[in-house]
């Protein structure tokens, strides 16, 4: 049996990286990478930052308008008291002169 013989050429770009250019632009890769990823991440920590700040604010808002709300409940509440006194018993609120103060 009759092995055929293997023949080898070399050529000058046969070797991997030997040139400067494929490791200029792999560190121009990486180096775009970490920008990117850099402003991305600051980006994400200023809106997440917004975020609190906005939920903080709704939460302040919801227990001032609560307040206001059990508020505006009392003084709702007593003059429709003052009212209803008013209609069905023909009652009025007295003067300072017709209070008589007793100790």
């Amino acid at each position: 049996m009759h092995r055929p013989k293997k023949i080898y050429i070399e050529s000058p770009g046969d070797a991997l990286f030997s040139s400067v250019r494929p490791l200029l632009f792999l560190g121009f890769i990486m180096v775009f990478v970490l920008v990117v990823s850099y402003f991305l991440v600051s980006a994400h920590n200023r809106a997440r930052q917004d975020l609190i700040e906005t939920l903080t604010m709704e939460r302040e808002l919801r227990q001032t308008h609560q307040k206001l709300k059990t508020e505006m409940a009392g003084i709702t509440q007593s003059r429709l008291l003052a009212l209803k006194a008013k209609e069905r018993l023909g009652l009025t609120k007295p003067s300072e002169e017709e209070v008589l103060v007793l100790k």
